[in-house]
């Protein structure tokens, strides 16, 4: 856990940081991600009031570090003494992705008054999605354009704008983070907005897949795969209410 103090010192220390493109590499190697701890998932969901929280980026120890913040019903940050966070850090293990399709498959024959076949129907009901959720094909690719082109992406930002389109933040659905019953990884990734007309990072968050086998839902597209999150910039609606920063 970090204090409040703690949490405001790296997020201002992630500012100075953005300036600089050889930090900013430094801090921020596209094959990267962050662990989410089962007890950090139930700490937030017990102190979140919305359906979605903060993820902060800061500068800890000099490393890059991800700070959880809680929201209220107005969508303000949570005053707390301190906070959960994580390290930016290499992946340790492969990395399952699952996408569990289930159909319906129906044969329909119909004999006629002398018990001929007289017609043969086959019918097959697609399944539907049990959350949003991209084709597993699609947040691949979002994955790998992160890993080949993040240093680009940092380097655009810092020369065109001293870092200051790089995030400070993103905002993530509850959903994304599970139930709280295993960790999460979480990666980052390109993801074409048609607001921008460009790819602007997200985290994609993976978790684990036994959930799936255990889940009996009948026509249902079932993925271990949650990719809704949005950067700030350029996403800052609520700008106003990132209190975090305040004493």
């Amino acid at each position: 856990m970090l204090t409040r103090k703690d949490c405001q010192k790296a997020l201002k220390k992630w500012q100075s940081s953005k300036k600089n493109l050889n930090e900013v590499l430094r801090l921020f190697p596209s094959n990267n991600v962050f662990v989410i701890t089962r007890e950090d998932i139930q700490w937030i969901k017990k102190n979140n009031q919305a359906d979605y929280f903060h993820i902060f980026v800061g500068v800890h120890e000099r490393k890059a570090v991800l700070i959880y913040s809680p929201i209220d019903a107005s969508g303000a940050d949570v005053k707390l003494q301190e906070y959960p966070f994580s390290y930016l850090t290499e992946l340790d293990r492969e990395l399952r992705f699952v996408e569990k399709e289930v159909t319906t498959l129906t044969k329909i024959a119909i004999l006629s008054k002398d018990l001929k076949v007289i017609s043969k129907i086959n019918k097959e009901k697609l399944p539907l999605p049990s959350h949003d959720i991209e084709c597993q094909d699609l947040i691949l690719k979002e994955i790998e354009d992160w890993r080949n082109n993040a240093a680009d992406w940092f380097f655009k930002q810092v020369s065109e704008s001293k870092g200051e389109g790089i995030f400070n933040m993103f905002t993530v659905p509850i959903e994304d983070i599970g139930a709280g019953e295993c960790d999460v990884i979480a990666l980052f990734a390109f993801k074409y907005s048609k607001v921008y007309n460009q790819f602007l990072p997200t985290i994609i968050f993976v978790q684990d897949e036994t959930e799936l086998f255990e889940n009996s839902n009948f026509l249902s597209v079932q993925s271990n795969v949650f990719n809704w999150s949005q950067p700030c910039p350029p996403f800052c609606r609520d700008k106003d209410k990132l209190t975090i920063q305040e004493d």
